[in-house]
C-alpha cells in the first residue's frame, strides 16, 4: 500500500507541515488572557487545605503521611490479632460456608460466559451476521403471520 511506504509518509508529513506554516498566527482574545490570569491568582489565594496535597506545607504533608501509615499499621496489627482469636476463626469458617454457594454459582456463571465469548470469537463475523439475519427474518415472519391472523380474526364480515 502507498501509505505504508516510508518515503510517502515523509512527503505527507512535509506537505502537512507546509500547510500549517501557511496558516496565519492565531492570537488569544484579551478577555481570555485576563480570565486565565484571574483564575490563576484566585487559585493561589486558596487556603492550604483547599489545595492539592502536593502543595501543602511540608510539615503537614509529613504529619499526614505518618498519621496514615500509623492507621494502616494499626489496621494490619488488628487484623493479625483477630485471626489469632479462636472464636474469630470459627466465625470466618461459618461465613465462608454461607457464601460458598454464591461462590460456586459465580464460578459457574463466569465459566459459562467465558465459554460463550470464546465460541463467539471462533465462529467468525460472517457466521454471526448470518445468524442475526436469520433471527431478524424469523421475527419479521412471526410478526407478519401474527398480523395476518389478527386481521382475519377481527375482520368485518359482510
Amino acid at each position: 500500500m502507498d501509505w505504508e511506504n516510508e518515503t510517502y509518509q515523509k512527503q505527507l508529513e512535509a506537505e502537512i507541515q507546509r500547510e500549517f506554516d501557511q496558516l496565519p498566527q492565531l492570537h488569544a482574545p484579551a478577555s481570555l488572557a485576563r480570565r486565565v490570569a484571574a483564575a490563576i491568582e484566585q487559585a493561589s489565594l486558596l487556603p492550604w487545605y483547599r489545595k492539592p496535597w502536593e502543595l501543602w506545607p511540608t510539615p503537614l504533608r509529613i504529619g499526614t503521611l505518618v498519621f496514615l501509615l500509623g492507621c494502616f499499621g494499626g489496621l494490619c496489627f488488628a487484623s493479625w490479632q483477630l485471626t489469632r482469636v479462636a472464636g474469630f476463626s470459627a466465625a470466618l469458617q461459618e461465613v465462608g460456608e454461607v457464601f460458598s454457594g454464591a461462590t460456586a454459582l459465580w464460578n459457574a456463571v463466569t465459566a459459562l460466559v467465558t465459554t460463550l465469548l470464546l465460541v463467539i470469537k471462533h465462529l467468525g463475523t460472517g457466521f454471526l451476521i448470518g445468524i442475526g439475519l436469520i433471527i431478524a427474518a424469523g421475527y419479521a415472519a412471526c410478526l407478519s403471520v401474527g398480523t395476518l391472523f389478527y386481521r382475519m380474526a377481527f375482520a368485518q364480515r359482510t
